[in-house]
């Protein structure tokens, strides 16, 4: 008796677990998009998305290449410090596509502005509450467009990676 009962508590335990890992879905109907991704690899589900791994190198080497074959870059936490080296601002200012800096409590300022780290940036002062922000440059025209992106909780990252994409999809 009390092995079924321990082994009905694992099946539960199983299947809460198998369904949370299946919540992952982002019900984004928009055309499909190809992400370069610097850093993790997105854990979502939507067969018009496709992640594909890049390293910051590869995009500051052959930023003509990643602008053709992709429709965005997504720089995420893990890389941020590295991201954020003055050497890369000028291939974030010259990129034909939008970057995404997703999850970036300091928006998209240490990655596009010399002599601030993502560490030494000041978070008080580059915090705006948004939680990702997308950053497009455009020096024939000189000009710079960023847009903000908030997540008020967990359960609504579905509902912020949607939004993103549908940004991506319009630019």
């Amino acid at each position: 008796m009390r092995l079924n009962m321990v082994l009905s508590i694992i099946s539960i335990f199983f299947l809460l677990t198998l369904s949370a890992c299946s919540n992952n879905e982002v019900k984004y109907e928009g055309e499909p998009l190809k992400i370069a991704v610097i850093g993790d690899i997105p854990e979502l589900n939507n067969k018009k998305i496709h992640f594909e791994p890049i390293s910051l190198d590869e995009f500051g080497e052959d930023t003509v290449h990643i602008s053709i074959n992709f429709d965005a870059v997504m720089i995420t936490p893990v890389m941020f410090e590295e991201a954020s080296n003055d050497r890369f601002v000028e291939v974030y200012n010259n990129s034909k596509i939008p970057i995404i800096f997703f999850d970036s409590e300091k928006r998209n300022l240490p990655f596009t502005n010399e002599g601030t780290t993502y560490e030494t940036a000041r978070w008080e002062s580059l915090n705006n509450g948004s939680h990702t922000t997308i950053y497009l440059s455009d020096i024939d025209a000189d000009r710079e467009d960023v847009w903000y992106f908030y997540l008020k909780n967990e359960k609504e990252l579905d509902s912020l990676y949607k939004e993103i994409f549908q940004m991506i999809e319009t630019l």
